[in-house]
């Protein structure tokens, strides 16, 4: 299984070239099992200025098998959290030790390119996508 991180989705949903935009659009069009997480539909749906953009992004990440965390989840998050920053990691927000945490409870791939997940990778056993 693959999650997509918000930024991937807003450089595929914009047309920005880049090399995670470019494999998001063969994992669609070879239909590869991708998943998101509801906070990932948020996060990208958010950053639509025009309706008409927004519902067929919508339509899309509604579609997609959605990854749930628990409570359980959020907790181990937190920790992930707190254990990267005793290890002088700084990690942005929340959000992304979240999402983080998803992939090392299923074991999925994280498509994204944020820096963030590259810090987290170096500190845990977060399975990132590369070029």
């Amino acid at each position: 299984m693959i999650v997509v991180d918000s930024n991937t989705w807003a450089d595929f949903f914009n047309g920005t070239r880049s090399a995670h935009a470019d494999r998001l659009a063969t994992i669609l069009e070879e239909r590869d099992d991708v998943a998101v997480l509801p906070i990932i539909v948020t996060e990208v749906l958010q950053g639509f200025r025009t309706d008409g953009g927004f519902e067929s992004a919508r339509r899309v990440l509604v579609a997609l098998p959605m990854i749930q965390p628990t409570l359980e989840s959020h907790v181990r998050a937190a920790r992930l959290f707190r254990a990267l920053r005793r290890k002088g990691v700084t990690v942005r927000g929340a959000v992304d030790c979240i999402i983080a945490q998803a992939c090392l409870d299923t074991g999925a791939l994280l498509l994204s390119p944020d820096g963030d997940f590259e810090r987290i990778a170096q500190h845990s056993s977060l399975r990132l996508w590369r070029a």
